[in-house]
């Protein structure tokens, strides 16, 4: 689609930069149009390391089988920003989306808003206007100073907590899980995903007045879902069961680039140790030929290792038009390299016609290589 006004005024502007974490930008914003808890009957609000986006599209859709209307706000996008606005299942609108930001294009500029802050907004403001039975709300980073934390009266939903992003939340697993737990606020109750034991006793601890509901987690598929997303399956289930009582769909769908399959590229947003050990452990005996890439924050020797546990040949390659993303040449290792994500693919299919292709390290490398399948321009 072409670019929306959206998409024009920060191309043109860019992000605002070096702003301070606070949640008083955003709710200024919001307040002026009238926007808080009042954007739908039931808000679920979900913070995490991994597992937002598969536990957010389960809840979205379980709940729409049981006859609800819903609102998804995720990130990131793949294709399109509007597929981060979801009304019943269906994308917002290029029409809408430009209208809101229209609207609200004044308060962007007085507040200086981030872009994921503008996004928030046209987000909300469309559920206030719409008013779905319940709208599933997923933080971008952390969770005490992500603009979605201005919503008070929710449903607290946490995922599985692991090391990732320590620059802005922490570098010891307690102080990041302070991050996400924030969301919490002063609700009665929250749902709590499966974690390791430290984390959980510490949720327990801090929230000791609280009621903490969690499911029967364990390392076994469920409904068809391998682990890690059997476990966001079984939390997904909870949440919904205490809105509303009902039957699951037969055929639920990860979001895009979550265990999706296009022939022999499976593509799979795993981006930090937690969620490439996962990832890996589930391709331990069918040693795939991998391409992976990230972003220069993160410790790429460490996940190449990850990797070579259960790859039978690795690809380096580099994202697309990210100016975040690492350059092959920096790494020292003896897995292939080819720094156009083209050439990338192209040497997957040479190597080796028996076994698997994934692609893994970053969400923008996959949907890249998404396009690429798509388009069919191999």
């Amino acid at each position: 689609m072409p670019y929306s006004l959206f998409e024009v005024f920060f191309k043109n502007r860019g992000e605002f930069k070096n702003l301070e974490l606070t949640l008083k930008r955003i709710k200024t914003a919001a307040e002026s149009y009238g926007i808080g808890d009042n954007i739908a009957k039931n808000i679920i609000h979900i913070a995490g390391t991994n597992g937002k986006g598969s536990t957010s599209y389960f809840i979205d859709q379980i709940l729409r089988h049981r006859g609800l209307s819903t609102g998804l706000f995720t990130s990131p996008h793949i294709s399109s920003v509007t597929e981060r606005i979801k009304l019943n299942g269906a994308d917002i609108s290029g029409e809408e989306f430009d209208r809101i930001f229209s609207i609200i294009e004044p308060s962007i500029l007085i507040n200086s808003l981030s872009y994921f802050e503008t996004l928030t907004l046209i987000a909300f403001y469309y559920y206030m206007e719409n008013q779905p039975d319940a709208v599933i709300i997923e933080t971008g980073l952390g969770g005490r100073f992500d603009s979605t934390n201005i919503l008070d009266r929710k449903i607290p939903v946490i995922t599985s907590i692991s090391m990732d992003h320590m620059e802005y939340l922490g570098n010891d697993i307690i102080s990041i899980a302070n991050e996400k737990l924030a969301i919490i606020k002063n609700n009665p109750l929250f749902f709590l995903g499966a974690n390791t034991k430290e984390v959980s006793d510490h949720a327990r601890k801090e929230f000791a007045d609280r009621r903490i509901i969690q499911s029967d987690y364990s390392e076994t598929a469920h409904r068809g879902f391998q682990p890690p997303y059997a476990d966001n399956l079984r939390l997904a289930e909870a949440v919904c069961d205490h809105i509303i009582k009902g039957s699951v769909p037969d055929t639920l769908k990860l979001p895009p680039c979550r265990m999706e399959r296009f022939g022999r590229f499976v593509l799979d947003g795993a981006h930090n140790e937690d969620g490439l050990n996962r990832l890996m452990a589930n391709y331990k005996d069918k040693k795939p030929i991998v391409i992976f890439s990230c972003t220069r924050d993160r410790d790429a020797q460490k996940h190449i290792n990850i990797i070579k546990q259960a790859a039978s040949e690795v690809i380096l390659t580099q994202i697309p038009n990210n100016e975040r993303s690492i350059d092959v040449n920096d790494l020292i290792t003896d897995a292939h390299k080819r720094a156009d994500v083209w050439d990338a693919v192209k040497l997957a299919v040479e190597l080796k016609q028996n076994t698997d292709i994934l692609v893994c390290g970053s969400l923008y490398l996959c949907a890249a290589v998404r396009e690429i399948l798509v388009k069919g321009s191999l």
